[in-house]
């Protein structure tokens, strides 16, 4: 028999997506399958709209008694699940082909590997365009020999994205909110999974909906100064080059004008277990700006993340 796959859906009031996400999951070939909706609305939006449009879909439904927010809710759906694998979908993304799901599980089961992940066809709503996020040979190479990667640019994707085996110490942190996905990918190298990667687009996620939490905190210094210090915290010990993390640090200050240590801490007190390295970085912000702002400019430039694929920090 071939192994059930528990997908979970994270969910908060949106419907429109939600139908979206549903459809594409009745739509798979692959059927043995449970469907997991944890719903984090503070009203019954979801729950009337299931029991209207989808009245005879089989699936788990949880109703938080109050909103626990992301990624709390995201654990919540996961340890509700009985599958031999978890795939976490959230509410505003879907697969983008009938045959998405039992292409990933053949893969994951013909490798035996404990996680995978594949192309993400990318869905700009405002303008009605689509990318495909791919990763070359090259970086799934320095992936493996080098996961501190991900640290510098995620170029997994979302969580949606992923398919992994059901085990216990797979969980988000809860304390995190950008760098959530992240953190779960690094914590799976450390632990010694094995990955592996398809090449084709099977999940679309959607950017620039209402509510997404890209829009609230990309630019919000204080949430990405607190995580990428407390994510560095955990992973400084796995870091084989501190050179590719003090480049990394050095355009992060600079981008939100960090000027202190003392501002540094007041941001995040986490900020002393690294005292001296992070002093040392911020005392040299001013030497060779005009190279390194044309350094950053480039590495982060279409061309190289289309095309080229060059990794600056590894």
């Amino acid at each position: 028999m071939s192994a059930l796959v528990s997908i979970c859906i994270p969910t908060y009031r949106q419907t429109l997506y939600l139908k979206r996400c549903l459809d594409s999951v009745v739509n798979q070939d692959y059927a043995n399958l449970e469907i997991i909706i944890s719903d984090d609305s503070p009203d019954d939006t979801v729950k009337l709209f299931l029991e209207t449009e989808f009245s005879k879909l089989k699936y788990d439904y949880h109703k938080n008694d109050s909103p626990l927010g992301s990624p709390r809710n995201w654990n919540a759906a996961i340890q509700c699940a009985n599958g031999d694998y978890i795939k976490i979908l959230h509410h505003d993304d879907f697969f983008t082909q009938p045959h998405s799901l039992s292409m990933m599980v053949n893969e994951i089961s013909n490798t035996q590997s404990d996680f995978l992940f594949c192309q993400t066809d990318v869905w700009y709503t405002n303008k009605n365009t689509h990318r495909i996020q791919s990763v070359s040979n090259k970086q799934f190479r320095l992936l493996k020999q080098f996961p501190e990667l991900l640290f510098y640019k995620n170029i997994i994707g979302a969580p949606s994205v992923i398919l992994h085996k059901n085990k216990n110490e797979y969980k988000y942190d809860e304390n995190l909110k950008w760098l959530v996905d992240v953190d779960f990918y690094l914590n799976a190298f450390f632990l010694k999974a094995k990955w592996c990667y398809l090449d084709k687009p099977l999940i679309s996620t959607m950017h620039d909906v209402e509510g997404q939490i890209t829009g609230s905190v990309l630019n919000d210094k204080d949430v990405q100064i607190r995580e990428h210090l407390l994510l560095f915290n955990k992973i400084k010990p796995h870091i084989f080059n501190l050179k590719g993390a003090t480049q990394f640090f050095d355009n992060l200050f600079f981008k939100y004008q960090v000027k202190s240590f003392n501002e540094l801490y007041d941001i995040t007190p986490h900020a002393e277990n690294n005292r001296a390295f992070y002093e040392e970085i911020i005392a040299g912000l001013p030497n060779f700006r005009f190279f390194k702002n044309f350094r950053r400019r480039f590495f982060e430039s279409r061309y190289n993340n289309y095309i080229f694929k060059f990794e600056p920090y590894i």
